[in-house]
């Protein structure tokens, strides 16, 4: 109903509506209805019904007419305050609309959570010392003793204990010596539960401990405190975090943990498991929407003090944090690339900040701008220049594949890598192959006109898949068949060209037909279970050679593994990004560190045509700070982060020649304000309007503007007239989306 007259300050509350508004609505809350801050309601929008949440109570009422929160449709909130000051931040840095940010972040967003239920046995407080009652039977006697010493326990798992022993429950609650509680439950998302270690944690060499007291300083003082802990591979970083995460428990805080893909949380969660019992929850993308909204519901109830997840946990409701890890913080995946667009590894240190946590980012090859920022003392810097492992850092080869060419058999496996390969399999160890693009060719082509077959909806050429015989689109999914003749020229002559790792693999069993040959790439496991089928199969001792993407090339320890082999290091240095350089040496250095974690010493061999590159040198002589300082040299040149921000506008529509128009229209709006304001012209640089590198995805022509900024407030204000000049003169048609600190600008 509408209100004309003001209502009571006390019953006013804003609430952040799923509509695209870049502002909280106010509303007024009747009598009859009983909700608190994080509550999912409805509310009337014009002469629309919409969800919404509460963000708590206001004292000022708008102008216009008050109107009444329709339904209450959950009652119990999915957050508390401590979260809104969070998403405020997050929607007004990454130039969000905050209701469609909160229903992007939070599971199961427009509908009510009902949680599973079950039945409880609880042991009743007795005087300490008081012995058993007498009169109990042999099984009554067993489950009060079991139910005395190990607590409240559920019915279920009781009865796999004591089988039929509900009648039992049944005459100990009569005698008033249990009780039976019906509780909401939450189903484990890890497939089993590791028991607890003997050891509180293992032995920390020196470097460790200086590590470890560095931190719990900082949780101890209640002040955000970030820092950066930088490791090589097999340095103890994962047991320093886990020493850190114990003692901010032991003063009744909470962790968060982010990993960054989700392959690597299961293995992650199950260390916190094993350290750490059942307080562990898990949250990423890969559970199914009802899992995800189950763990969040657990975790607001306060099931659960340890978070281990993907990027999407950075969000998790965790009302007194005490630390955060973000693990392989350097890693591109940490970016979200649709909807809400934020950086994880970002929103975890602003959520440090205003929960007064310690914030740790772990990486053995940091992101430049992370390692810059500790050099400059935003951060503590940490670090673990030493392995723990029995065996030094492995040594890393080049070969040069112009000097192979001879050999007409040894396309993609060189004679280097393959005598290597060889060497390992007769000594029973294992090895890695890494090639980071999947299926069986990169492109197919007429040989006779050149015609490269590229997918209808996206400009990029169509990649082979031998298994399925199919031509597939990996931005969109479009596959066909692979045509026995030309549909331009009708010639037979198809051809083709560059290998993935389907390929790699194919080869592998040519040339060494008695190795036992896996792979892992998203087409072999396209969930994280069948990730982790291969990942404990290759641990386990029961494959020789694991091929894959780069899913392979963080996080594992596989002490058997004594050879890494990298099939094409050249694919991503040359890939049109500022930062390619970068990626591609940490790609290759966190590879290059799954190799002699145990007994025996690692080899490396990354074939290359290019080994004199800075990159690859650097790579091979083990030197990140001889890497950053060329790498940084050429950000200061080239003005790009940390020696700016970037923000990047793009315009998106079904037929190009009005996106062009309207891109260009936009970028000649902002020019024009860039040259009236002296303060502008000096710290604000656009490049374009120009074509995306790729000019079309999922059916959408795409064009872009790139805006460099010295400092925050100069892109704010130009990102403000952005977002005028576009409502200004809406083109239906049309979409604009804005990437605050683009992790790509292809």
């Amino acid at each position: 109903m509408v209100i004309d007259s003001p209502a009571p300050a006390s019953e006013l509350w804003e609430v952040a509506v799923a509509l695209p508004l870049f502002h909280p609505l106010t509303y007024r809350l009747p009598a009859a209805l009983t909700a608190q801050v994080g509550s999912l309601v409805r509310v009337p929008v014009g002469r629309r019904q919409v969800t919404g949440y509460l963000l708590g109570p206001t004292l000022e009422a708008p102008p216009g007419t008050l109107r009444d929160i329709r339904e209450v449709l959950d009652p119990i909130p999915r957050f508390g305050p401590a979260m809104v000051p969070l998403f405020r931040w997050v929607a007004d840095y990454y130039q969000y609309p905050l209701g469609e940010a909160l229903s992007f972040i939070i599971p199961g967003a427009a509908t009510p959570v009902r949680p599973r239920r079950e039945l409880w046995a609880c042991p009743l407080d007795q005087p300490q010392g008081e012995p058993l009652p007498s009169r109990l039977g042999p099984k009554s006697r067993a489950l009060l003793e079991y139910l005395r010493e190990s607590g409240p326990t559920a019915v279920t798992d009781l009865q796999a204990r004591f089988p039929a022993c509900r009648d039992s429950l049944r005459r100990l609650a009569a005698r008033a010596l249990i009780g039976l509680e019906d509780r909401a439950c939450f189903r484990a998302p890890l497939d089993e539960t590791p028991p607890p270690l003997e050891e509180a944690r293992l032995t920390l060499v020196p470097d460790q401990e200086k590590a470890l007291g560095a931190i719990i300083q900082g949780i101890d003082e209640h002040v955000f405190a970030p820092f950066l802990l930088h490791g090589v591979t097999a340095s103890g970083k994962t047991e320093v975090y886990l020493a850190a995460a114990a003692h901010t428990l032991a003063q009744g805080r909470q962790v968060l943990v982010l990993a960054p893909e989700i392959a690597l949380t299961h293995p992650v969660a199950r260390a916190f498991q094993q350290r750490f019992g059942p307080r562990v929850a898990l949250l990423h993308s890969g559970l199914s929407e009802s899992c995800r909204a189950e763990q969040w519901r657990r975790l607001s109830a306060g099931e659960a003090d340890i978070v281990v997840g993907a990027r999407s946990a950075v969000f998790a409701p965790l009302p007194r944090l005490g630390l955060v890890v973000v693990d392989e913080e350097h890693d591109p995946s940490y970016k979200q690339e649709g909807g809400l667009l934020y950086q994880a590894r970002d929103v975890a240190l602003y959520r440090g900040k205003l929960a007064a946590a310690a914030v740790v980012l772990v990486s053995a090859t940091p992101q430049v701008t992370t390692y810059y920022h500790a050099l400059e003392g935003k951060y503590q810097y940490l670090n673990l220049a030493r392995r723990v492992t029995p065996q030094s850092l492995p040594d890393i080869r080049l070969v040069d594949l112009r000097a192979q060419r001879g050999e007409p058999a040894l396309k993609i496996i060189s004679r280097p890598l393959l005598t290597a390969l060889e060497e390992v399999l007769g000594r029973g160890e294992q090895a890695l192959l890494f090639l980071n693009r999947r299926g069986y060719a990169r492109a197919v082509f007429c040989l006779f006109c050149g015609r490269v077959f590229e997918c209808h909806q996206c400009s990029v050429a169509l990649t082979h898949h031998r298994a399925q015989d199919r031509l597939v689109c990996h931005y969109c999914g479009y596959s066909a068949a692979v045509p026995e003749r030309c549909p331009h020229c009708q010639s037979t002559a198809i051809k083709r060209y560059g290998a993935g790792t389907e390929k790699v693999e194919s080869e592998l069993k040519r040339l060494l037909p008695q190795a036992r040959v896996a792979r892992l790439d998203r087409d072999t496991a396209p969930d994280s279970r069948r990730a982790l089928k291969v990942l404990d199969d290759f641990a386990a001792g029961n494959l020789d050679l694991l091929v894959g993407t780069q899913m392979i090339t963080k996080g594992h320890h596989f002490p058997q593994v004594t050879l890494v082999g990298v099939i094409a290091a050249d694919l991503s240095l040359f890939f049109p990004e500022y930062h390619a350089g970068e990626r591609t040496f940490q790609l290759l250095s966190q590879v290059a560190g799954r190799a002699g974690r145990g007994a025996a010493k690692g080899t490396v061999i990354i074939q290359t045509y290019q080994p004199d590159h800075y990159v690859f040198q650097t790579v091979q002589s083990q030197d990140y700070q001889a890497f950053f300082d060329r790498e940084l040299q050429s950000r200061r040149q080239l003005g790009y982060p940390p020696f700016t921000r970037l923000a990047l506008v793009r315009i998106s529509g079904l037929e190009e020649e009005p996106v062009a128009r309207e891109a260009r229209r936009l970028a000649a709006a902002l020019e024009r304000l860039r040259t009236q304001d002296q303060d502008l012209r000096a710290r604000v640089r656009l490049l374009g309007p120009a074509p995306a590198g790729l000019t079309r995805l999922q059916g959408r022509f795409r064009w872009q503007i790139l805006i460099k900024s010295c400092g925050r407030p100069a892109l704010l204000k130009l990102l403000l007239h952005l977002r005028q000049a576009w409502i200004a003169a809406p083109r239906s048609r049309l979409s604009l989306s804005l990437d605050i600190d683009p992790a790509t600008l292809f």
